[in-house]
């Protein structure tokens, strides 16, 4: 019996990605490729009176006793690397000597003392970074997928990371969905369960992070919203609510990549000593900009906005104390915005669609007017309405604008007001309706134009047969 006799009996399950086919011990044993591996780790398991550690995993590659290896936690943000010794490696319960693209159990030099976990990477030093990612991403579908159906004890869902989370997920669903056609309402619905599950303890680690990353759009200066425009073949097109997305500091290196051309670039978001600062970041991004949810690492772990911070409740709040904001519009301007000008009929058909949400938003908004006042305005009502004493004197910027005629600068919320106005400005409150016989209104005009609209009086005519229909 070996010192590993047991451990590989869980190992059973198939690869949820990989196409290696596990050689018999036999087989591997006579092995002739040279001694250069990567392996990902989908078990671990302590040893008596000894500081070494035994992982459980497919060997890609040869292993021997005696090779020197790192060991890595690609999935963690915070990412460590050892440097260890293979004392010895099992198959099926029998020492051997050599190992290769088998199952196979490592027993690592003093593991014990670093935290190698599901997910850990085994390799030696000329592994590609290709390479060591997918064997990483192998042992997450082995472990949590194929050998645990993503049934996770409370322990282990805490050892994992928000990467490790993510893919998880992601291998679950992909493996869902190619027996979707034959399973019961039932099994439906206790892998609902299990995503669920999944999903509360990943917004947990995401709210208790140090940080994420978050792809903005240079255009319009906020996060890109990704959505995409469905063709209902009946001359109608549907938009999928769009997301921000956001990434790991794990892998925000790669995305970084990715991300750092074009209009396209990545911030980082801290959380702060008070852990508000993630929380906060998506409050102003939901019901400020209109973003419906987030993407982790990618669309198929999407995160609905209420799940992760509630809608703001006014019910008991007096109108005048109810803060200025106008999600349902700046959305449309923003997916407007971050699209530029069309460089193709589907591009432009895109454009028009959300062009048309926008005008069915327009007449609905109350937006904010930058002012300076002589004199004093009476405490508004309850209601936020006062009446206005003669002698006052109001003062609010305009613009010049087309057709002959100035603009008047108008704002979605407070946010946008400051990025131009200092706090000697106050607000007064003005649909656009309130404005367009005397000027055109230009909205959000900051130092990010593309997030902002010009109105004239065709347009805002536009929107109200729009909002009509």
């Amino acid at each position: 019996m070996g010192i590993f006799d047991k451990l590989l009996k869980k190992n059973t399950a198939p690869n949820v990605e990989s196409k290696i086919e596990p050689h018999t011990a036999g087989e591997a044993s006579q092995a002739t490729q040279e001694e250069s591996f990567v392996y990902g780790v989908e078990d671990v398991f302590q040893l008596r009176d000894t500081d070494d550690l035994v992982v459980v995993g497919i060997v890609k590659g040869t292993v021997k006793p005696g090779m020197a290896v790192y060991v890595s936690n690609i999935g963690d943000d915070e990412n460590s690397t050892l440097l260890t010794t293979v004392q010895g490696l099992e198959i099926q319960g029998k020492p051997v000597e050599i190992a290769t693209n088998c199952p196979v159990a490592l027993r690592l030099q003093m593991g014990s003392k670093s935290n190698i976990k599901i997910g850990s990477v085994v390799c030696t030093r000329d592994m590609s970074v290709n390479e060591v990612h997918q064997a990483y991403i192998n042992a997450i579908g082995n472990a949590y997928v194929a050998m645990r159906k993503l049934e996770l004890s409370e322990k282990e869902i805490e050892a994992m990371s928000i990467a490790d989370m993510v893919e998880a997920w992601r291998l679950f669903s992909w493996k869902q969905s190619q027996t979707a056609n034959t399973d019961s309402d039932a099994d439906k619905e206790a892998s609902r369960s299990k995503i669920e599950r999944l999903a509360e303890a990943l917004i947990a680690k995401i709210f208790d992070a140090e940080e994420i990353h978050v792809v903005y759009n240079k255009r319009t200066g906020e996060p890109h919203m990704f959505s995409r425009t469905i063709d209902r073949k009946d001359g109608t097109y549907m938009c999928t609510p769009p997301d921000i997305l956001v990434i790991p500091k794990a892998y925000a290196h790669v995305y970084a990549a990715t991300y750092s051309e074009g209009d396209y670039e990545l911030k980082k978001i801290e959380n702060g000593e008070d852990k508000k600062g993630i929380y906060n970041f998506f409050g102003s991004t939901f019901y400020l900009n209109g973003a419906c949810g987030i993407d982790v690492i990618g669309p198929q772990t999407a995160i609905d906005a209420s799940k992760l911070v509630p809608p703001p409740d006014y019910s008991n709040t007096p109108q005048i104390n109810i803060p200025v904001t106008n999600p349902d519009l700046v959305r449309w301007m923003l997916l407007m915005g971050q699209m530029g000008k069309p460089d193709s009929p589907d591009k432009e058909t895109v454009l028009k669609l959300y062009h048309n949400f926008f005008l069915r938003e327009l007449n609905k908004a109350t937006l904010l007017i930058p002012m300076k006042k002589e004199g004093e305005i009476p405490t508004p009502d309850e209601n936020g309405s006062t009446v206005l004493k003669e002698d006052l004197k109001i003062q609010f910027p305009t613009m010049k604008g087309k057709h002959e005629r100035d603009a008047v600068r108008m704002f979605t919320d407070w946010k946008r007001l400051r990025m131009e106005y200092d706090d000697s400005w106050s607000g007064m409150l003005q649909p656009v309706s309130g404005m367009i016989d005397v000027f055109d209104c230009a909205i959000n005009a900051t130092k990010y134009p593309e997030a902002g609209c010009y109105i004239d009086k065709e347009m805002y005519q536009l929107a109200v047969s729009k909002s009509e229909k």
